[in-house]
């Protein structure tokens, strides 16, 4: 019994993962397709909104890594175009939502590493004006991607730590149950520890998350 109850519960805990990871990719296909429309109307402003929007639900190998791709591929578009204010929008908001989603590694770093070059020149430019010499916007775009290449790598231990607080967090709050709910004789002395261990899990997510 205690066996087929400890099973039991493993399997509700990869059920509960695999809901959630089929919500976030849910939402996230969503938003790419309401990218993607707004795109085949030419609004260019909605696009960048739900393809930003999309990044916020990032899962890997998802549509939010497509939606970083198609992201990188408009504001090449919009900067060939001329229209470097909008260039300069898609780029960043794609930059920030990929560093965003950023854990125990930086999602899709060949993207960032694309996208910096362009958006760098292309804030030069808009710092110094169309009257800006060549070698002036040069000069002004390499201090640019400096600053931008700064923040390359997340901080592993606190993405460590917040990675392991949620799962921490999550297994005692079914031991809990467990150990509470499902004994003939319900003991709170068998359940506190679990209670303790959740505190943990979470304050150290808590503190992963803030630091990572």
């Amino acid at each position: 019994m205690r066996r087929f109850r400890g099973l039991s519960l493993l399997l509700a805990v990869l059920a509960a993962l695999t809901a959630l990871t089929v919500i976030i990719e849910r939402r996230a296909g969503q938003e790419l397709r309401s990218a993607e429309q707004a795109l085949a109307r030419n609004d260019t402003s909605g696009a960048i909104k739900h393809y930003g929007r999309c990044l916020n639900w990032y899962v890997p190998w998802g549509s939010a890594e497509t939606a970083a791709e198609r992201f990188l591929a408009l504001g090449r578009s919009l900067a060939g175009q001329g229209r470097e204010a909008e260039a300069v929008q898609a780029l960043t908001r794609m930059r920030s939502g990929l560093y965003g989603a950023r854990s125990l590694f930086t999602p899709r770093s060949d993207l960032i590493a694309e996208a910096e070059p362009l958006l760098a020149r292309l804030r030069a430019r808009q710092k110094l004006g169309p009257t800006a010499s060549p070698a002036a916007v040069s000069k002004q775009a390499e201090i640019y991607l400096d600053l931008m290449r700064r923040p390359a790598r997340p901080e592993t231990g606190a993405a460590a730590a917040a990675a392991g607080g949620f799962f921490l967090w999550v297994l005692s709050t079914f031991f809990f149950i467990k150990r509470f709910f499902f004994q003939e004789q319900r003991s709170w002395a068998r359940a506190w520890p679990w209670i303790l261990v959740w505190a943990g899990g979470f304050g150290l997510w808590l503190w992963g998350m803030t630091w990572a």
